[in-house]
């Protein structure tokens, strides 16, 4: 039953969420979630405090709400806290494709947006995401890190005609900041990997990125649109991590009939991107979709259901081999081939 205090429970709830978004977020830049990994056995405010140089009251009360918020349990009999199950994974393992710490910086960084939202419900104007500060192109580049971990190590080896082979070429459509570039050139020692983007700042990123990575003479990162690449038949592999909905719908189909004719055939085209639900009654089961698109849509951006996705890039002339949304639920993976 639905009566004004389970409303007013729910209203609560998100209010929290807001508010524990932040507390991961200080968790994280703080180190204290990576000092909370390193004692196994827990530890309590004045240890932790002493180690990290902080104040043990305010650490005390760090602890307490991380508890209340389930990230930490508590041992009344030693007076120790310590990471919940697979917290410290999520919470303090950067480098773990399920870590999701990253997310917190995400989503602080770009709830500045909603103080822009208002002029432009009134404009219908778009503030795009090439426009935005440095440090949100660079939040967002993080924020896809285990989403490229996960498609490296999970997907891309079991794609079709590219199983067992190191010597795959690649193109990275929106390649951002290089990680996936650079995990694919990993991923494929004797190969080759371009990545494109149209945004200056994340392109530089990118290039510094392969350079430190030693990897300049198999990847590059080129400043170019998408619907101007024109590479025939040069690659085995194209990857679109988190772009499809960044594409313009004018262009959207120039882009996919490039990335077509970029394939060999029997190439295969892969796809990452949001599930937004394609049935509105559907809304619901989706809320981490229909919010993000919400944001979005204010930077001009459009979300597609994997019905749609599916449809355009069919009509690009691929065969879609499958689709696949798996848990939690952030992603769809869309995997296609040129016949």
């Amino acid at each position: 039953m639905v009566d004004r205090t389970s409303q007013m429970e729910r209203l609560v709830g998100y209010y929290l969420g807001y508010m524990a978004t932040h507390l991961i977020r200080l968790g994280v830049d703080s180190g204290l979630f990576a000092a909370l990994a390193a004692h196994a056995d827990g530890t309590e405010a004045d240890e932790l405090g002493h180690e990290l140089g902080f104040n043990t009251r305010y650490v005390e009360h760090f602890l307490r709400a991380a508890f209340a918020l389930q990230f930490l349990d508590y041992d009344p009999s030693t007076g120790h806290y310590r990471l919940a199950p697979h917290m410290g994974v999520l919470l303090a393992e950067p480098e773990n494709y399920s870590y999701m710490g990253n997310l917190a910086h995400l989503y602080t960084i770009s709830s500045r947006d909603f103080s822009l939202i208002q002029e432009l419900l009134k404009t219908g104007g778009t503030y795009p995401f090439q426009e935005h500060d440095e440090d949100l192109i660079d939040a967002a580049a993080n924020a896809t890190n285990g989403i490229t971990e996960f498609v490296v190590r999970g997907v891309v080896p079991r794609l079709p005609g590219l199983r067992r082979r190191d010597d795959v070429a690649a193109l990275d459509i929106g390649c951002g900041t290089g990680g996936t570039v650079v995990a694919l050139a990993r991923a494929f020692p004797r190969g080759r990997v371009v990545g494109v983007d149209i945004e200056p700042r994340s392109v530089e990123k990118a290039a510094a990125r392969i350079r430190a990575a030693g990897l300049e003479d198999r990847a590059e990162a080129r400043l170019a649109a998408a619907e101007e690449v024109d590479e025939s038949g040069a690659f085995d592999l194209v990857t679109m991590v988190q772009v499809l909905h960044e594409t313009k719908q004018e262009v959207r189909d120039t882009i996919l009939a490039r990335a077509h004719a970029a394939l060999r055939p029997g190439g295969v085209l892969l796809i990452i991107d949001e599930p937004y639900p394609y049935d509105p009654s559907a809304l619901r089961e989706a809320p981490v979709a229909v919010l993000t698109q919400f944001v979005e849509i204010f930077m001009g951006n459009v979300f597609l259901s994997p019905e749609d996705q599916k449809q355009i890039v069919e009509k690009a002339g691929f065969q879609v081999l499958s689709q696949m949304v798996p848990a939690p639920g952030l992603i769809c993976v869309t995997i296609a081939q040129r016949s």
